[in-house]
């Protein structure tokens, strides 16, 4: 039985074009979303009617299609009993151009994401027919809610019922923090100890806010280049869209800066490294501000008459610092920027962003290019520009010139059980697997993976282009507890041979006794050049016996 699972399994790629190894140019694949004056999608350009830049120097367009038409999704190929894959064609996963939602409770208040949820819900009810979409839940850690799906009811419905947990930590009002310092001083006739030992205290909550955001950012920005490697696999382009409160990449402290407490701490770069990593995977980012509508804080009757007006309080510089640091919109920009997504603000309508990442896709095209750009793993910017007047196109700012590694880099124990516990899979690497129990030892349980080359990073080792690969093994339990084996192996190919005769990938086998407790076998196969991974969960009680 085991031989015969396995060669189903091996059959498997030969469906596709097999790949074939190249180490001159880089084919750069991008989605441009084309819409009018009154941001209507435009369904009729052509190819001659763009031009494609690279560093300012044109570039010859290799492809482009339209993608914005309505298409009948494919059914899910069956596939035997003891045979797993990761493939998108073999699961009920998207179509090329899909939607996502990040119900995000880290970075919001409760009331918001309550609404937000309800708002969402309510727009599900309007999607099209064969619209395929996904909810995820970013808390404490990244949540799948529902994973890709076109039953709109199911996806209401597990919404609707869905445990939004409330934020880790919260942060100190200082504006409320301020008022009532103002009254107290008031009280002690604006003596000039207790002042300064209020504004003490209010520079020290400072600090605290900025701690507290500097781990949700951390958090946030983990949490989406996970969600980028869950979607790698998916053709085409992904929007994500992102409800939620928002991180701040700039923090202020003290006064302005200034004083015993003050500091400048600018997270810009982190936050557009991982937009350019999002980017690079195809996703777009369409950035909800929940905070709904704004209103001029002197004009908000929750503060009270007591709020001093900006720029006449003791405490204003304190203010000010906060103000700026707690700013979400300058990150929401640069992550929407990067990746050729938008930043949806000012309204009470959180579903809105999903209504208009639908929408673009009706307009949406997938261009290619060679780059000619060295391998340094820098990023090249990238322009589109439409010949046809009144034609706006939107697009990711570049791509990454990708270089693996030169030397293969490590896991530690700690990435191996993010890797395993981690409740959002992975597809930047392609794994298709047997697996079922033996037929001379019922007890002894027989796995063989299956790696698609084309999705792994090659380097020259002793004249041979090579992969090397580590393959770990984990058992799940329904407690939460896992044993776990890895090890690593290596696949070389002559450069410019073709992979087909290397029966479409890189293989593993391995025998072993499972525990009898267990319920879930997580295969996980990384890519030791450029730590790309995939994961392929096998249920246990569809492991033939």
């Amino acid at each position: 039985m085991l031989t015969a699972a396995v060669a189903v399994c091996l059959a498997l790629p030969a469906q596709q074009d097999a790949p074939v190894f190249k180490t001159t140019t880089q084919l750069v694949e991008f989605t441009v979303v084309a819409l009018d004056k009154k941001g209507n999608p435009v369904t009729d350009l052509r190819k001659d009617e763009i031009v494609v830049q690279e560093k300012g120097k044109s570039r010859e367009v290799a492809f482009f299609r339209f993608e914005g038409e309505e298409r009948q999704p494919p059914k899910p190929e069956p596939l035997p009993a003891g045979v797993f894959s990761n493939r998108l064609e073999y699961s009920p996963g998207p179509p090329r151009n899909i939607s996502a939602i990040v119900l995000d409770t880290l970075n919001s208040e409760p009331t918001q994401m309550v609404w937000a949820r309800a708002q969402v819900t309510r727009s599900l009810r309007k999607m099209a027919p064969r619209t395929r979409v996904a909810v995820y839940h970013l808390g404490s850690k990244l949540n799948v809610i529902h994973d890709f799906t076109d039953d709109m009811e199911s996806l209401r419905e597990r919404v609707a019922k869905s445990i939004l947990s409330l934020p880790m930590q919260t942060t100190s009002d200082i504006d409320a923090m301020a008022r009532d310092a103002e009254q107290l001083l008031a009280i002690f006739e604006n003596d000039p100890i207790i002042e300064e030992m209020l504004r003490n205290q209010l520079e020290v909550e400072g600090m605290y806010n900025a701690s507290v955001r500097q781990r949700k950012l951390e958090m946030t920005l983990s949490a989406l280049e996970a969600l980028g490697q869950h979607l790698a696999g998916i053709p085409g382009r992904k929007n994500l869209v992102w409800i939620g409160g928002g991180i701040s990449m700039l923090s202020i402290t003290g006064a302005m800066g200034f004083g015993p407490h003050g500091g400048f701490q600018s997270f810009e770069d982190a936050v557009n490294a991982s937009a350019r990593k999002l980017a690079q995977q195809g996703i777009a980012l369409y950035v909800v501000d929940s905070r709904g509508l704004a209103t001029a804080r002197e004009m908000d009757s929750s503060v009270g008459r007591a709020t001093p007006i900006r720029g006449r309080g003791r405490f204003e510089r304190q203010q000010q610092a906060e103000e700026i640091s707690a700013d979400p919109l300058p990150a929401a920009y640069s992550l929407a920027d990067v990746t050729g997504g938008r930043v949806i603000k000012n309204t009470n309508d959180p579903s809105q962003g999903l209504s208009q990442a639908v929408r673009d896709v009706l307009g949406a095209y997938s261009v290619g290019f060679y780059s000619l750009a060295e391998p340094d793993g820098k990023w090249n910017r990238i322009t589109v520009k439409s010949k046809r007047p009144g034609v706006r196109l939107s697009y990711r700012q570049g791509f990454l010139a990708e270089q693996p590694a030169q030397e293969p880099v490590n896991w530690t124990s700690g990435q191996w059980q993010t890797a395993v516990q981690n409740p959002v899979t992975s597809s930047a690497v392609t794994v298709d697997a047997s697996c079922q129990f033996t037929a001379e030892d019922a007890g002894l349980l027989a796995l063989t993976v299956q790696v698609d080359p084309s999705t792994l990073s090659f380097r020259k080792v002793n004249g041979r282009m090579t992969a090397e690969v580590d393959f770990g093994i984990a058992e799940k339990k329904a407690d939460g507890t896992f044993g776990f084996h890895s090890e690593g192996g290596s696949f070389a190919v002559n450069d410019g041979e073709d992979l087909r005769q290397h029966h479409g990938g890189l293989f593993y086998s391995r025998k072993w006794r499972p525990a009898g407790d267990v319920t879930t076998i997580r295969v996980i196969v990384r890519d030791r050049l450029s730590g790309r991974h995939g994961t392929l969960d096998l249920p246990f009680v569809k492991v033939p016996r």
